[in-house]
């Protein structure tokens, strides 16, 4: 009997376990399942506004000298004065006094040219009154010959019928002589005093120009600067002696500074597809704006283009680009060497939208809120400009487009616009 016990207690044990199942799960509350409900994916938005957009080209670049001049002394001598402003960096104005040269040589020089001018007037006038004289000696000469000779003839005539002496005819007819003899002399004299004339006054002229030349070299002893500008590479020092080979400094024309700067070919090609045949030179004369960062100070410049560089860079491609800086104020701190941001404006594209970048899914495909759902529009991609986009599609103001990508995105997916 304690044997069959053993064999049926877990039998006993199984079947209790499942009556208690079964009664459990009978007695239970009922589960009922709940509905399915869809998502809503939270998205940004931007509301769509059909513009026109002239994006910039930005470049670097770098501000150089258009015109650097090297100041030389124009004569020779010992400085003895020196410009307040002649030191290194310092600003100068057109006309402005940089250094002296010892004018006293060049002083004595002009002296003397005048004195010399003056002792040429003087034998000038000396010489037109003897010319006055010797023509009029000349005159009363010819008056004798004139005489002589018809006395000669007369007397030639009263010889003939013999109311005459030959001796008589023969002092008339050597009279005559020397009154012919006479007026060659007189006319000689006054051609030797027309060439003397000439040549004083010949004499009076190179003086003349000798005195101008001298005093150029005393106006020429001071060194005037002949632009407004920065000095750079001072070296002059009063008491040095120097020549005209010797520089003494070097002035940046505030006038003409430029900057210097590369354009990629891409956006070369897009500025030449705009550019008219009759405006001159490929981009020359176009407008663009300049920004000099120095810490948190910004300073802003207009420029114009003024060429194209030599050469292109044979590495890149890069076409260089000089424009020159529209009167700049001479008390900016800008000066070359200083490294700026360039802004080109590019082409005007019209009727377009601008959107961020995120907004563009694949296929050029942007998504359109209508009634809480996503609508899928194909667009037009007509340039990427910095982190934005700009495209042609037919939808109207105002639409407000999704600007948040994810995987699960597309057409007909509900969406909350946050």
């Amino acid at each position: 009997m304690k044997k069959l016990y053993k064999v049926f207690l877990p039998f006993l044990i199984i079947a209790v376990a499942v009556a208690g199942f079964i009664h459990l799960r009978s007695t239970g509350p009922k589960a009922t399942p709940k509905p399915v409900s869809e998502k809503v994916w939270p998205v940004s938005v931007v509301e769509a506004q059909l513009t026109n957009v002239q994006p910039p080209i930005t470049e670097f670049g770098t501000v150089v000298a258009g015109s650097v001049v090297e100041l030389r002394p124009l004569v020779d001598g010992r400085i003895v004065k020196l410009g307040k402003n002649f030191v290194e960096g310092a600003t100068v104005r057109k006309g402005e006094t940089l250094a002296v040269i010892d004018p006293f040589d060049y002083e004595v020089d002009v002296t003397d040219k005048k004195a010399a001018i003056a002792e040429a007037q003087a034998r000038l006038k000396e010489t037109r009154s003897d010319l006055r004289a010797q023509r009029q000696m000349l005159q009363i000469a010819k008056s004798q010959l004139k005489l002589r000779k018809t006395d000669l003839e007369r007397k030639k005539m009263l010889s003939a019928r013999g109311s005459l002496s030959r001796k008589s005819r023969d002092d008339a007819s050597i009279a005559y002589n020397d009154a012919k003899q006479s007026v060659q002399n007189q006319t000689q004299l006054s051609e030797r005093l027309d060439a003397k004339l000439d040549q004083l006054t010949a004499a009076l002229a190179r003086s003349r120009a000798a005195l101008a030349q001298a005093e150029r070299d005393l106006s020429e002893t001071m060194l005037i600067a002949p632009e407004d500008g920065y000095l750079a590479s001072t070296v002059a020092a009063v008491g040095q002696r120097v020549g005209s080979s010797d520089r003494l400094a070097r002035l940046i024309v505030n006038e003409r500074l430029e900057v210097s700067f590369q354009l990629s070919r891409r956006d070369f090609g897009r500025l030449a597809q705009t550019a008219k045949p009759e405006s001159g030179p490929l981009l020359v004369g176009r407008k663009i704006k300049i920004e000099w960062r120095v810490g948190q100070q910004v300073f802003h410049f207009d420029a114009t283009i003024a060429r194209l560089g030599a050469e292109i860079d044979a590495a890149t491609g890069g076409i260089g680009v000089y424009a020159r800086l529209d009167a700049p104020n001479l008390d900016t701190p800008l000066r070359p060497g200083a490294f700026v941001v360039v802004k080109v404006p590019g082409n005007t594209y019209k009727d377009v939208f601008r959107l961020p970048e995120s907004a563009l899914g694949t296929n050029s495909t942007i998504y359109l809120i209508e009634k809480g759902r996503l609508i899928a529009q194909r667009v037009d991609l007509i340039r990427r400009v910095a982190k934005d986009v700009l495209i042609r599609t037919k939808i109207p103001n105002g639409t407000k487009i999704v600007t948040t990508q994810f995987p699960e995105i597309g057409q007909g997916l509900r969406v909350e616009a946050r």
